[in-house]
């Protein structure tokens, strides 16, 4: 499930991106196919199975034109899904993961990833948010 765990994180990280949503899901995909169903939990394997069904896992030389193909012929109700099957697979791992305080470190890139979305007031309160798991 580390696996997993970390492969979803770097999902989540490539759909806090700027870009087009087309673009950060690609990337998100990008993660996500190398996840194994078998190391996600029970209760979301079929979101998993839902956001990667169509894609050729055999053809390794040919996996991120699929990934392409897939997303841009997404509509908009299938992009939305999709990242909220992408939160929810995120979020169900995370219930598994052990509890770890933030660093220092962590802290001032939140702080600093608040400030700059222009939640300055909430840059005081971080002790351990999505936003310091997230790097």
């Amino acid at each position: 499930m580390t696996d997993a765990w970390h492969e979803t994180q770097q999902a989540i990280r490539a759909l806090r991106k700027s870009e087009d949503i087309r673009t950060r899901l690609i990337e998100a995909y990008r993660a996500l196919v190398k996840v194994r169903g078998k190391d996600l939990p029970g209760e979301v394997r079929q979101d998993h199975k839902w956001l990667i069904g169509g894609i050729d896992m055999r053809s390794t030389e040919r996996l991120g034109s699929e990934v392409r193909d897939k997303v841009m012929t997404m509509t908009p109700a299938q992009l939305s899904e999709a990242v909220h099957r992408i939160v929810t697979l995120y979020d169900a791992l995370r219930a598994y993961q052990p509890v770890v305080l933030p660093t220092r470190q962590k802290q001032a890139a939140c702080r600093t990833v608040l400030r700059m979305e222009g939640r300055a007031e909430d840059s005081a309160a971080c002790v351990d948010c999505t936003q310091c798991r997230l790097f």
